[in-house]
């Protein structure tokens, strides 16, 4: 078994260069309008659906990128149900026979509400990618483990909660989140807005390794895998910083204790140029918000942003590239 475990490992982090500047040189237009084109009542049909959505296109990577931003552009996160099947897993959380038989139970509930009116939450968006890959013979796996989207502590990691996708392309594995691609949920208003964000198309794997933890390491596509701790410690980067940087440089962890007067430096290996002007740091703390411009410099695509602290207490700091919010750390300041 050990033998068996070790050349899986070795078959994915031999793969584990694949970033989305691989297809730099592919032209999308016809696969994104054929995505966005293309409607569907429900998906009972799928094997038929599949072939007529990915029909004349001749690569792997065109019949997947029509699959992933058809799935992105047209099934919805149903938030009432990732709450339910939350309320019911840590009410059942000690009785193992209850929680096997609600997991049976909850499975019939999110296929039926996936094929019968695209809703669904993470597990569905994973399985249905790899269902229709399949249909046009591409090898994808769903990979289940710890999605981090907000600040968290160690203890919130004792179970998965996040479903994403691995996906073999030219023999190479690819990593891509099409839950987090599709948009953004409303709670509190009960609705979902669709918001494709193509930073979680083919990511890299030492970005994607910022907020998703897989359960089994070979899947992270990383030769050098963080310890869980050292996950929960990292920076909190958001959906737009997948979109403008290839590598989340330093600092490497989100909470940091400094002295007053110190100069602390941000760094980031950038995707394109970007208007120095619209770099921005954004202070909170429990009194106010502060919107600070700091000192940022350009040299071989390395952005380097430099903040001097001038006053002691406990802020959030945000970074921003105009008005899309980049990365969140946490700074005491004493004397």
């Amino acid at each position: 078994m050990k033998k068996i475990i070790f050349f899986l490992f070795v078959f994915f982090i031999s793969n584990c260069f694949s970033q989305q500047s691989d297809f730099a040189h592919i032209d999308f237009t016809a696969a994104d309008k054929r995505a966005k084109s293309y409607k569907s009542r429900n998906l009972l049909k799928l094997n038929q659906f599949t072939y007529k959505l990915t029909k004349g296109f001749k690569t792997d990577i065109e019949k997947f990128r029509v699959i992933y931003l058809w799935i992105t552009s047209n099934v919805s996160n149903d938030y009432r149900l990732y709450a339910l099947n939350k309320r019911k897993r840590d009410r059942f959380e000690k009785d193992s026979i209850k929680l096997l038989e609600w997991n049976s139970k909850f499975k019939k509930k999110l296929f039926k509400k996936l094929l019968r009116k695209k809703r669904t939450v993470c597990t569905g968006y994973a399985y249905l990618l790899k269902e229709m890959c399949s249909v046009v013979g591409i090898d994808a796996k769903i990979v289940n483990g710890f999605g981090r989207a907000n600040g968290m502590e160690i203890d919130d990691l004792e179970y998965p909660n996040h479903s994403w996708n691995i996906v073999k392309l030219n023999n190479k594995w690819y990593l891509c989140d099409p839950t987090w691609a599709s948009g953004t949920s409303y709670p509190e208003e009960g609705k979902f807005i669709f918001d494709y964000n193509n930073g979680f198309f083919l990511t890299e794997p030492n970005l994607f390794i910022f907020n998703h933890y897989p359960l089994y390491h070979e899947y992270s596509l990383l030769k050098s895998v963080p310890s869980i701790k050292e996950f929960a410690e990292k920076p909190l980067l958001y959906g737009n910083a997948f979109n403008l940087i290839s590598e989340h440089i330093s600092p490497a962890k989100m909470h940091h204790v400094i002295q007053k007067d110190s100069t602390f430096t941000f760094q980031y290996k950038l995707k394109e140029k970007i208007d120095l002007n619209k770099v921005k740091l954004i202070f909170v703390n429990a009194a106010n918000e502060n919107n600070i411009k700091p000192k940022v410099i350009i040299h071989n695509n390395i952005l380097t942003v430099n903040h001097t602290f001038k006053k002691r207490g406990y802020y959030d700091v945000h970074l921003y590239f105009d008005k899309d919010i980049i990365a969140t750390y946490v700074f005491k300041i004493i004397k």
